[in-house]
């Protein structure tokens, strides 16, 4: 049996944990699977942010070189996608956080680590958790931000799996 993995996202002040999301939506509101309609973002102002990670189940000895990026999408005016990796869960905020656009090509990816800081997930190791560290990502508008809905995006991970 091979590795598979999902998605995970974390909300709320005591961190609130879905595995498994559906959608990586951001919206004016710290929620999982956000409905963009009833929590759409201002023009001018920042989505709250998400905090996501991978989950790796199944039988497999380690994965590694785990990379992130948006791959597919236009980016409309005034509209950033904001990045850190490795980062630790802290409550979600929709103040702007200064982090830097996400890469469009894997050569511009972090390397992700595991949630203990390895750069490895080994499977069945002790104090392993299957988790990645958690990938901070927030939506910033400006004024030039066209109203409405903005392009649909595609975000790649991508792993070696042994």
């Amino acid at each position: 049996m091979a590795a598979t993995h999902q998605f995970s996202e974390s909300n709320t002040v005591s961190e609130t944990i879905t595995d498994g999301i559906t959608n990586l939506n951001f919206g004016s509101n710290d929620s999982v699977n956000l409905n963009t309609t009833t929590y759409p973002i201002t023009r001018g102002n920042s989505s709250f942010e998400k905090y996501i990670r991978a989950k790796f189940t199944g039988t497999f000895t380690t994965i590694s070189n785990m990379l992130f990026w948006k791959s597919a999408g236009a980016l409309v005016t005034g509209e950033v996608i904001k990045c850190a990796y490795n980062a630790s869960f802290a409550t979600p905020s929709a103040t702007a956080n200064g982090d830097s656009a996400v890469p469009t090509t894997s050569g511009g990816s972090s390397a992700i680590q595991s949630a203990e800081g390895a750069a490895t997930i080994v499977y069945g190791a002790s104090g392993v958790s299957g988790y990645t560290k958690y990938l901070r990502l927030q939506l910033d508008t400006t004024g030039s931000t066209p109203s409405g809905a903005v392009n649909q995006k595609t975000f790649t991970f991508q792993y070696d799996e042994v």
